[in-house]
């Protein structure tokens, strides 16, 4: 089969290698589509994964083969694969919170992932798909579930103002995500022209440059004078932390999603003045089934994000190359395999 394999920074290889055979508790997957995530981009800028991965944690596709002890499901099953394969028996497991396990599996980050024709993954992290939904669709749903995690975590209620910073494929979502939350009103940050003439199509209140546009000022009007009551900072850079402290209303809520690899500089007088709450948001491991019923309801557009089809050959030059050099049009960049 082909993959491909993360060799360093700026280097993927499409190497050929063995079809794997699934072990006692495991599976194979005949992999359909595999989207090329912000996390894989920073690895391929930093050099965070160990050569020698298959990269490729957002994928979807077909069962072809089960080991011993794999109860549910059966040859021909398509399936979305969980990116997070909690162990069930550390400390954060028994107390509900399997996203954070010490002992994780991650498909694509901790082992072997889904940008290859084959995967072999562990059967708890096959996710059957709902009547109707496609493989194609399936693709996105591990950024959903990103997105439906970090809402749950917040403290949005019906009727309230938010912001949403970076519409990057996570930030997208979060802002529908919003909108089924209850809120009223739903601002987005945004440089890249594509992605916030998009983000306006999804249902964005009004789609601010952070470039060109004084957020304070923008938003001091349709927020009273107050802030947003919740923030939502989806754009993994030091700036968009810093700016979320002055944008939010005392006693409002920041819940930061995308990383910043470089330090942050916080104004934490505001923060204990104003009691403004800052909670992050990692994964979305519990989200996974909910997502699939939301893409299958279609109370959530996963198509309208995905941009660009490439296939795995041209991983690298249409895909890791266009989205490492803005600007461009991408959004969502799927490998169909």
């Amino acid at each position: 089969m082909k993959a491909a394999i993360f060799q360093g920074i700026g280097q993927i290889e499409i190497a050929k290698l063995p079809v794997p055979e699934p072990g006692p508790g495991e599976v194979v997957i005949k992999v359909h589509y595999c989207g090329i995530c912000g996390s894989d981009i920073d690895a391929y800028e930093t050099g965070t994964y160990e050569p020698g991965l298959i990269i490729g944690h957002e994928f979807a596709g077909e069962i072809v083969s089960t080991g011993e002890r794999v109860y549910g499901l059966d040859v021909g099953d398509l399936v979305a694969v969980n990116s997070i394969v909690p162990c069930g028996m550390c400390y954060f497991c028994r107390h509900g919170m399997g996203g954070q396990c010490e002992d994780v599996v991650q498909p694509g980050v901790s082992h072997n992932g889904g940008m290859a024709e084959y995967a072999k993954v562990p059967a708890p992290a096959a996710c059957h798909l709902p009547a109707g939904v496609t493989t194609r669709q399936a693709a996105l749903t591990e950024p959903l579930g990103n997105a439906l995690h970090a809402v749950r975590l917040s403290a949005l209620k019906p009727g309230d103002r938010v912001l949403v910073m970076g519409a990057g494929p996570i930030g997208l979502l979060t802002l529908q995500c919003a909108r089924l939350a209850g809120a009223r009103e739903v601002y987005v940050t945004e440089l890249n022209p594509a992605r916030a003439e998009l983000a306006a199509r999804l249902g964005a209140t009004t789609v601010f440059n952070p470039e060109k546009d004084n957020l304070f000022v923008a938003l001091d009007e349709p927020t009273e004078g107050l802030g947003a009551d919740v923030i939502f900072v989806c754009a993994g850079v030091p700036a968009a932390i810093e700016d979320a402290i002055t944008l939010v209303r005392k006693g409002g809520q920041i819940v930061v999603v995308g990383i910043a690899e470089e330090p942050v500089t916080a104004d934490f007088m505001t923060v204990v003045l104003s009691e403004v709450g800052i909670k992050g948001s990692y994964g979305g491991y519990e989200e996974i089934p909910l997502a699939l019923d939301f893409i299958a309801q279609s109370r959530v557009d996963v198509e309208s994000l995905i941009s660009h089809e490439i296939a795995l050959e041209d991983v690298v030059e249409q895909g890791f190359e266009v989205l490492t050099h803005p600007p461009h049009e991408a959004v969502k960049v799927l490998v169909k395999l």
